[in-house]
């Protein structure tokens, strides 16, 4: 799907009520709706003779998925659009010019498509060559009449997502910053924000300019010169010299807590830099989808900038916002303090809110489904259609080997014959659109193998590690390319105490070692597919604990894509008897700041050992839980998979009964949340 057509999918916003206040008191969990989603296309037409030109230009708002209809650009908005039809008759724009007057008087617009006809006829001739050709800017059917601005696209998944330090910014050296720092703590994924050719990079330091490695890439402007984007402060460089690069190519990770955006326009940039004809690149920042929600319940959009102008509306953790400035500007100011932000609010009113109380996400991060459900190939309940699976994102389940059901017999290696037997199980749910986590685990390579669980020295686990990331290897050499696993997992509850029977657990160190040989064989084979920890058990303070001394005994440069824990005791609501080890955001922040700006998997969650409670009441735990994870950590959640799909498979409550009846109301709630 290219980009523009993903653009213009339908999706949600997603909005909520919420009380006055200035400063959002502590999060509570709200009842959400949703409302008319992405919209950034519009079709401006004169205001003179409205309603004839409106009538010609109903078949293609009909043919056109989300185009808004404008009423001649006087008193509206257009910077929220990322794309502009513009109908140039006499006496709309300024100078009787589309382009210019957009371009000098809303920055934001990316797109500007000129429609030039004198009266209804001509409108409805030009577009009904459009909808013919299934052609929404009509770029097969016409020539000279769009004109696309430089953009960079945002080129990070780190959260919260914010400009560190802007343009010529004091640095420490003395000297002007020459880019925008962008936050992307260590191990971020870093990519193109233009299309172009690498035009060099560097793996080792630059004293000369005071760079980390870097990779530089020449971007056509689109009139017929070029800006040279430099990605500064990399690791794993990713690209090499000559290759051709599409907005969203990896280029690497992060090396450093930033990453720095530096833009050269040869012959026409600023003297002064430690680059040459370096320009400031904040307005050309530019994130499709791009939201600002409260960091807390009740706050005030306002009139005006400043707490003494008039309230508005208030708004809520589950509200997303659009900004109405460029988007470089207000990624400068998200976050910070005494800085407002002009917003648009879900309800279409349009005031400043206090930027210092807003976090920057992205629509697709807000409206992908966190929800999932732990299977399990092994148990004959366990393996669902996927069309049972309802609105669920997630499938979890055990690569397991050793276990082979057509014999009964544990200890197995062979993994063609598992692969054989298991990608028809996965490929089901991935062709249903599920995303697909596998779990390589002792179950993958351990078990049958003669090792005694309790009895493990450091050297038996050494001599494990080798085989175990070996056929992690083979594993994801072949599924590579294939689109049906959207994430490796590496063991399960490492952490648990050692006298655990559900689980296999060792030392931070032992679990340091095999996790890093693991994904050294893994990215081997297949260098995008996320690989992230197992899911800790030991709750913020142990769990927390456990996962920082992995990362500090691990190689350097070599991190898992992210954490991964299991919050079980935990809720919204503490106390028993589904949360009494205390609120689930102790957990989610303990983990999220073991690998700050990457968001976190909760891949077990859900109620154990009570197989006998009312389901209503799992119910209102699960979804009380669920809505707080949404709201109070909107874009930071990864996913909530949800232990277990049927009763029976281990000690889980399942959404299905051992007769494989679905437990209501906790089965509906769930699939369909």
């Amino acid at each position: 799907m290219s980009f523009l057509n993903r653009l213009f999918q339908r999706k949600p916003d997603v909005s909520a009520a919420a009380p006055p206040a200035d400063s959002p008191p502590a999060p509570q969990p709200q009842s959400g709706g949703t409302s008319a989603g992405r919209i950034s296309h519009a079709l401006v037409l004169p205001d003179q003779d409205f309603l004839a030109w409106y009538a010609a230009a109903q078949p293609y708002e009909k043919a056109f998925e989300r185009v808004t209809i404008v009423r001649s650009p006087r008193g509206n908005d257009l910077n929220r659009f990322y794309a502009v039809s513009a109908v140039e008759a006499p006496n709309v724009w300024l100078n009787d010019s589309a382009l210019g007057h957009i371009r000098r008087v809303y920055p934001s617009v990316v797109r500007v498509d000129t429609l030039r006809a004198s009266t209804p006829d001509q409108l409805r001739q030009l577009l009904q060559a459009r909808i013919a050709a299934n052609d929404r800017f009509g770029e097969r059917v016409q020539s000279g009449h769009i004109n696309d601005r430089f953009v960079l696209h945002w080129p990070t998944d780190a959260v919260p997502a914010r400009i560190v330090r802007g343009f010529d910014a004091a640095l420490e050296s003395g000297r002007k910053n020459e880019g925008l720092d962008l936050f992307a703590p260590p191990g971020t994924i870093v990519r193109a924000a233009a299309a172009g050719t690498v035009a060099a990079t560097a793996r080792q330091p630059t004293p000369a300019l005071g760079y980390g490695p870097y990779v530089q890439i020449s971007s056509p402007d689109g009139a017929g010169g070029s800006y040279v984007v430099w990605y500064v402060g990399l690791d794993e460089i990713r690209v090499s010299s000559g290759q051709q690069i599409a907005v969203g190519t990896v280029l690497g990770t992060s090396g450093q807590p930033t990453v720095k955006l530096v833009v050269q326009q040869p012959g026409r940039g600023l003297k002064g830099y430690p680059l040459p004809d370096v320009v400031d690149p904040t307005r050309m920042v530019f994130w499709m989808g791009l939201r600002l929600q409260p960091t807390g319940n009740g706050l005030r959009v306002r009139e005006r900038p400043g707490t003494a102008y008039k309230v508005l509306q208030t708004v809520n953790m589950g509200d997303a916002l659009e900004t109405l400035e460029i988007h470089g500007r207000t990624l400068l100011k998200v976050g910070q303090p005494n800085e407002w932000l002009n917003v648009r609010t879900p309800m279409g009113v349009s005031g400043y809110a206090a930027a210092w109380f807003l976090t920057a996400t992205s629509l697709d991060a807000l409206q992908a489904a966190v929800t999932g459900v732990n299977l399990d190939y092994t148990h004959a309940l366990g393996r669902p259609a996927p069309e049972r699976l309802g609105r669920l994102g997630w499938v979890r389940f055990t690569y397991n080997v050793s276990y082979d059901p057509s014999n009964g017999t544990f200890g197995n290696t062979n993994l063609a014959a598992a692969y054989n037997r298991l990608r028809p199980f996965i490929e089901k749910y991935a062709r249903a659109g599920l995303k697909v986590v596998l779990v390589l685990t002792h179950q993958t390579y351990g078990e049958g193998q003669g090792y005694v669980w309790p009895q493990m020295t450091e050297s038996r686990w050494r001599q494990l590690t080798a085989r175990f990331a070996e056929m992690a290897g083979v594993i994801a050499r072949q599924y590579a390319g294939s689109g049906l696993v959207a994430a490796y997992q590496v063991w399960n509850e490492q952490d648990a105490p050692a006298e655990s029977h559900t689980s296999v657990a060792m030392p931070a160190g032992t679990y340091a070692y095999l996790l890093g040989e693991t994904i050294r064989a893994i990215r081997a084979a297949d260098s995008l597919t996320p690989i992230i920890t197992g899911g800790h058990t030991g709750g913020p303070s142990n769990g927390a604990a456990y996962a920082r001394q992995t990362l500090a005994a691990m190689a350097p440069g070599l991190r898992p894509d992210g954490i991964a824990c299991h919050p079980y005791g935990r809720g919204a609501r503490p106390g028993p008897p589904y949360a009494p080890f205390g609120h689930i955001d102790d957990e989610v922040q303990a983990f999220l700041n073991v690998l700050p700006g990457r968001r976190l998997w909760i891949t077990e969650w859900g109620v154990l050992n009570r197989p006998d409670d009312p389901p209503e009441a799992v119910a209102t735990y699960a979804v009380d839980t669920l809505n707080h994870l949404v709201r109070r950590w909107p874009g930071q959640i990864q996913a909530a998979i949800w232990y277990a799909w049927a009763q029976g498979m281990h000690n889980g409550y399942g959404l299905v009964g051992p007769d494989d009846r679905p437990r209501q109301p906790l089965h509906d709630r769930l699939i369909s949340f």
